[in-house]
C-alpha cells in the first residue's frame, strides 16, 4: 500500500505565505498602528490559520480587538494578492506526480479560502480530488493541534505512522509530532531559509530540511 503525503498548501505548494503575512502587516499598521518584529511575525503569523492569528494577536497585545470590519479587510487583501500574485513553488508538481505515494492537502485555510486559491492551481486535480482537501473549519482546533492531520489520515484510511507531512511552519511539524507522523521541513519559500529558522525546524525532529523541491524528492526515497 502506498504511503500518504499530507501537504500543507501555503508556503509549500504555493509561494503564498509571504502574501498573507504582508496583508496582515499592512492592515495592522494601517488600522491599529502596530508593527511586528521578525520574531513576532514568526510566532504570531507564519503557518497559522486566520482565526488563530486573530486569537494570538489579541492575546499578545493588551486591549487589542480585531473586529469583523478588520477581518473583512484581511479577507479582501488576501483575495486581491492571491488572485494577482500567487504562484506555485518551483518543482512542486514533479514531486506531487510521484505515484509511489498517495497525496492530500491539509491547510490552515477555510474551505471558502482554499476554494478560491485553487482556481489558479487546477493542475492539482491530476493528482488528487476535492475530497482530498482538508481545511481548518473541518476540525475543532487548527495547527499546532494534530486534529487536521489526523482527520486527513482517517479519511484516507491511513495510520499516522504511514503518513508524512510536508510543511513549512513550526506549527506543521509540531502538529505532525502530536499526530504521530513524520515530517519534512520545506524552507524554499521567500524568507524561510535562514540558519535560525533551520535550527528551529531541526529541533522539532523533522526528517530533513529542504530548500528545493528536488531535495524533497530525493528525501522521499527514504520513506517509500
Amino acid at each position: 500500500m502506498k504511503k500518504l503525503i499530507i501537504w500543507d498548501f501555503d508556503g509549500v505548494i504555493a509561494d503564498s505565505e509571504k502574501l498573507w503575512v504582508s496583508v496582515w502587516l499592512e492592515t495592522l499598521e494601517k488600522e491599529k498602528s502596530i508593527t511586528l518584529t521578525d520574531e513576532e511575525k514568526l510566532s504570531l503569523l507564519i503557518g497559522i490559520a486566520d482565526r488563530e492569528k486573530k486569537i494570538n494577536l489579541e492575546r499578545y497585545f493588551p486591549n487589542l480587538v480585531l473586529d469583523e470590519d478588520f477581518m473583512q479587510k484581511i479577507d479582501a487583501g488576501e483575495i486581491y494578492k492571491g488572485t494577482y500574485f500567487m504562484q506555485p513553488i518551483d518543482g512542486v508538481e514533479e514531486v506531487m506526480s510521484d505515484n509511489r505515494f498517495a497525496h492530500c492537502i491539509a491547510t490552515g485555510a477555510t474551505k471558502e479560502q482554499h476554494s478560491w486559491k485553487m482556481t489558479q492551481f487546477k493542475w492539482i486535480e491530476k493528482y488528487m480530488s476535492p475530497d482530498d482537501y482538508f481545511t481548518v473549519d473541518m476540525v475543532k482546533c487548527g495547527k499546532p493541534a494534530p486534529d487536521l492531520f489526523l482527520l486527513a489520515a482517517e479519511s484516507k484510511q491511513y495510520k499516522p505512522e504511514e503518513c508524512l507531512v510536508i510543511g513549512d511552519s513550526l506549527n506543521d511539524f509540531n502538529a505532525a509530532n502530536a499526530a504521530g507522523m513524520k515530517s519534512i521541513a520545506f524552507v524554499g519559500a521567500e524568507g524561510n531559509d535562514t540558519p535560525e529558522y533551520r535550527k528551529k525546524c531541526q529541533a522539532t525532529g523533522v526528517l530533513g530540511i529542504c530548500s528545493t523541491m528536488q531535495e524533497v524528492k530525493e528525501l522521499l526515497g527514504n520513506f517509500v
